[in-house]
């Protein structure tokens, strides 16, 4: 392997990470290690005398790995703006690791670990294979929007309230008209709203079928999510 075929743009969609292949089985359980690592050691490193810099290490890897994923995408020539889903992730898990701020952990909560675990459960690689750095960018990436979130809810003890959930889904929605109309402008497929993608086009005809689907899909895990991480003060709380 050479170093222009590692950062090169070779694909080949027989070897990348499409639905139902070996690939897709990697990436959801890189999703699942990082799930369970992140409970594992969080408290740990909360308890410990390195967590500032542990989060200085996190900023950085993110900033690396976001600029480098646009860098990689101008260089095909690809249309590339932080945009993504993921992409906002990336800037809130930045911000909440800079600001500790609760409210700015809502955000990268919701966008970070449905976002990061849709990404590696459903993945749309363009069909970069694992002799191109952008397969483990995917999965590092993804896993550690996934991670960052999940830390402050386990070290610090974060949680959002129903009303929370309910706002996020609301502003999401408004980004979303937002991100469509970019989509149109710029030709792009951001928030996979523009078109319906290659990995579901088999199982969507209807474009606004799809939407209709995605906006539901999007409120159903956001709730999923809610009631997941709140399920023992719900619990209680029908229990009195």
């Amino acid at each position: 392997m050479t170093f222009g075929k590692f950062f090169g743009h070779d694909i080949d969609f027989s070897k990348s990470a499409q639905m139902w292949t070996y690939h897709h089985l990697i990436l959801f359980l890189f999703a699942v290690g990082a799930i369970v690592l992140t409970f594992n050691v969080s408290k740990k490193i909360k308890a410990g005398s390195k967590e500032q810099l542990i989060k200085k290490i996190f900023i950085g890897l993110l900033v690396f790995l976001e600029l480098t994923y646009h860098i990689h995408n101008w260089t095909y020539p690809r249309f590339s703006l932080p945009l993504h889903v993921c992409s906002f992730a990336v800037i809130f898990s930045i911000a909440l690791l800079l600001t500790n701020s609760k409210r700015i952990w809502e955000y990268a909560f919701f966008y970070g670990v449905i976002g990061g675990i849709m990404a590696l459960t459903f993945p749309n690689s363009y069909g970069y294979t694992f002799y191109n750095f952008r397969y483990y960018h995917f999965i590092l990436i993804h896993c550690v929007i996934i991670s960052v979130p999940l830390y402050y809810y386990i070290a610090y003890g974060y949680r959002v309230s129903y009303k929370t959930t309910l706002r996020i889904f609301r502003d999401s929605f408004i980004f979303g008209v937002i991100i469509y109309f970019l989509n149109g402008l710029f030709g792009t497929n951001y928030w996979f709203i523009g078109y319906i993608p290659d990995n579901v086009a088999g199982t969507f005809k209807d474009f606004n079928f799809y939407i209709l689907f995605f906006i539901f899909l999007v409120f159903l895990t956001m709730n999923i999510l809610y009631f997941v991480s709140n399920f023992k003060e719900i619990k209680q709380r029908w229990t009195k």
